[in-house]
């Protein structure tokens, strides 16, 4: 009496039992993974990089704004002082 192997059972192909199409056909699977991974990888890497540029544009702006709100108090404070901030006065219209 004979008894199958896992290598020759009938459900799971084999090297023995296929050959060079099963050799070929999971280096293509083995490619296509790996291709597969490493453009998740680069994916990944990107957009890491771009959220640390995103992160840092945003201290940017905030380091901006707060250097204009202050040049805007100053300027506030001038107007204020020296009373610019008064109505303008009215010009006649051109006839």
């Amino acid at each position: 009496m004979e008894t199958q192997t896992p290598s020759s059972s009938p459900s799971s192909p084999s090297p023995q039992s296929k050959g060079v199409f099963w050799s070929s056909r999971w280096g293509q699977r083995l490619w296509w993974l790996i291709s597969a991974l490493s453009g998740t990888l680069e994916i990944e890497t990107e957009g890491k990089r771009q959220q640390q540029e995103y992160e840092s544009r945003m201290k940017t702006l905030q380091q901006e704004n707060e250097r204009l709100a202050i040049l805007e108090s100053k300027i506030d404070g001038l107007f204020s002082k020296y009373n610019i901030n008064s109505k303008a006065h009215q010009t006649p219209e051109q006839p």
